[in-house]
This record gives C-alpha cells, sequence and structure tokens, in this order.
C-alpha cells in the first residue's frame, strides 16, 4: 500500500489512516506499507503504527513497512518502537 497521497504521519492525519489501514488490513493477510512519502511522523503517529500492528497480530496477519526516511526512522528510535514495529531486523 502505497502512501503517496500522505506526506505526515501525525495527529492531523490520523483518523483517516486508521481507516485507509484497517480497511485495508481486512482484506489482505500481509500489509506492505509504502512510507517513502512520509518526512514527518509524531507520538500519535507512532501509536497509530503501532496499534495497526497489534490489530493485525490479533488477527494473525502481518504488517511490513518499507522505504522508511532516515528522518522517520530517527524518530521511531528515539520513541524505542523499532523493535515493536518489526524494524529492529
Amino acid at each position: 500500500m502505497l502512501l503517496e497521497s500522505f506526506k505526515s504521519i501525525t495527529i492531523y492525519e490520523v483518523e483517516k489512516l486508521r481507516e485507509l489501514f484497517l480497511e485495508a488490513l481486512s482484506s489482505v493477510e500481509s500489509l506492505e506499507l509504502d512510507m517513502a512519502s512520509i518526512t514527518k511522523i509524531d507520538m500519535v503517529g507512532i501509536q497509530l503504527l503501532l496499534s495497526l500492528m497489534k490489530t493485525a497480530t490479533e488477527e494473525r496477519k502481518t504488517v511490513t513497512f518499507i522505504n522508511i526516511s532516515e528522518h522517520v526512522l530517527r524518530q521511531i528510535d528515539e520513541t524505542h518502537c523499532r523493535t515493536a514495529l518489526g524494524l529492529d531486523i
């Protein structure tokens, strides 16, 4: 799933993205999120990604993130959520 229409995952986009993510997850066993266009993420955005991972695990599905910018990775690292998001590989 390409997130090209979004530049950030912040409190302002979370509601729309949550609906989009859950709809996409409901129709597949494995969801790949291409985050190439994402240049900004805040704690609410990270919390959304963690919630998506939890939902996927509960439904025995997988979520992977690809093409994450260094800036976004730094934000995720500051919250110590890299492992929880499956990004420590």
